[in-house]
């Protein structure tokens, strides 16, 4: 089988969904600091990367065609880890 790969854009629209989830009192789906419970982007990033997200994504194709990936099974972007670390990033 063919690994598929969610490109940033997808990770992007895939987050804003998820935050504005988080931000309408939505269960939080991975282990978050106390302090970092209100930053529903990092939040969100981490339920991505630690896999926990129920979504499935509808690709285009030829033919007025689609096709169902599950988020699980893409390969996630570099992007998202930069993302995350720059909130894990210890202030100076």
């Amino acid at each position: 089988m063919k690994a598929h790969y969610l490109n940033k854009y997808e990770c992007a629209r895939i987050l804003g969904i998820r935050v504005t989830q988080l931000n309408m009192s939505a269960a939080i789906l991975v282990d978050v600091p106390r302090e970092m419970t209100h930053n529903f982007l990092y939040v969100a990033a981490l339920e991505l990367q630690h896999r926990k997200l129920d979504i499935k994504l509808k690709r285009p194709m030829p033919m007025n065609t689609h096709y169902e990936v599950h988020v699980n099974d893409c390969d996630l972007p570099d992007e998202l880890t930069d993302l995350i670390a720059i909130y894990e990033k210890p202030e100076l």
